[in-house]
């Protein structure tokens, strides 16, 4: 009996140790999944705070990449406007001569190689943009320029657009020199005849004191800054050739009968009545009866009619103390005080006055004092190969 007694009494304090043991046991890893569960949570919100922030980040970058874009199509836009610019230019340079019809652009821009145009970096630049913007210029068949995420490359495409805006400038620049300088000849052959061209030149006090006083910003040549100062410089140019052409269209550069053959020149030769060396005044013409004589030059007719020798004369007045005589005429078809313009017909070819056959004696005037034409016939010569 004593030892089932004891027996028991194990039992249940082994028991009751077991509940208490277990309830510590339950309780310790209550507290550990309790700890693991608030370091998961504060995981998961760390993770989630990240990945926030790596949201808003991408986020920014997109805007940041969309107002980057935004900016390179309002620049091809620009661009696009540019080049319609310098492209009239062109076409305004190849009716100057400045530029032959040969000088023809490639496939997508109408610039000419000749002039260090750069068309592929404008088919170039346009097709980057494939996908964003149709091209309103040109458009191009090579793939657009793009990252490794298949995004266009931002920095490259405003890389081919500033090429562009450079060669843009160049050509304009180009033009520009072109221009300048067929002036700047007409006047020099123009000068060789004493005559001064009413165009607008600075002086060389003028040009020495512009060069001892300069300054400005620095504006890289591919800039659209430069571009409008190139296309300033342009406009200037083509004004300044202009007036040259309306000058040198003032003065008597062509011949009063075209096609005729010259049978005596401007100098000393034999009299053809006296047979003695005497001073010819001008150039003879030989061309038949009737022939229309032509006004070299425009001017106000001051003299129209019998003028001893000359027979029936017409002289012209060119201004600045520059005159042609036109003698021997047949008829007569201008009158004292009218004005005339270059082609004009003032009178027909005949044999009136000291004449020994039908022909048309004509001279070039300074101050009253009779020139050789011929110096004036040769610079006309060389002006239109010029301005051609």
């Amino acid at each position: 009996m004593a030892t089932l007694g004891a027996a028991l009494s194990v039992a249940f304090l082994g028991a009751t140790a077991y509940l208490v043991f277990r309830d510590d046991l339950i309780d310790t890893v209550l507290a550990r999944n309790a700890d693991l569960q608030q370091a998961y949570e504060d995981r998961i919100a760390s993770l989630r705070a990240e990945i926030d922030k790596i949201a808003s980040r991408q986020i920014l970058d997109q805007v940041a990449y969309d107002e980057k874009v935004e900016r390179l199509l309002s620049a091809q836009r620009s661009l696009g406007d540019r080049q319609r610019a310098v492209s009239e230019l062109i076409e305004k340079a190849r009716a100057s001569g400045l530029i032959g019809d040969d000088d023809h652009a490639d496939a997508g821009s109408t610039a000419p190689a000749a002039l260090g145009y750069a068309p592929s970096a404008e088919a170039s630049a346009a097709a980057s943009f494939r996908g964003l913007e149709a091209d309103p210029i040109v458009t191009g068949s090579a793939a657009p320029l793009t990252d490794s995420e298949g995004k266009v490359d931002v920095a490259a495409v405003g890389a081919e657009i500033a090429a562009l805006d450079a060669a843009q400038a160049r050509t304009v620049r180009t033009i520009a020199a072109a221009a300048e300088a067929r002036a700047d000849e007409v006047i020099r052959v123009v000068g060789r005849l004493g005559v001064t061209l009413a165009v607008a030149a600075p002086t060389k006090a003028d040009a020495s004191d512009a060069l001892d006083a300069v300054g400005g910003p620095f504006v890289p040549l591919g800039s659209a800054e430069a571009l409008a100062s190139a296309m300033a410089d342009a406009s200037q140019a083509f004004d300044t050739l202009g007036k040259v052409r309306g000058a040198v269209a003032r003065l008597p550069l062509v011949v009063p009968i075209e096609g005729a053959d010259r049978t005596s020149n401007f100098g000393s030769r034999t009299d053809p009545f006296l047979g003695s060396v005497a001073f010819h005044a001008g150039i003879d013409f030989r061309s038949p009866s009737g022939k229309a004589v032509e006004a070299t030059a425009p001017g106000r007719v001051v003299n129209a009619g019998p003028t001893g020798g000359y027979g029936n004369m017409v002289e012209i007045d060119h201004g600045r103390g520059l005159s042609t005589r036109y003698a021997h005429l047949s008829q007569i078809d201008v009158e004292v005080g009218q004005e005339v313009r270059r082609g004009t017909v003032i009178g027909e070819v005949g044999s009136t006055g000291r004449s020994t056959g039908p022909h048309l004696h004509y001279e070039t005037r300074v101050n009253g004092i009779a020139v050789n034409p011929e110096t004036y016939l040769s610079a006309g010569d060389r002006i239109r190969a010029i301005l051609r």
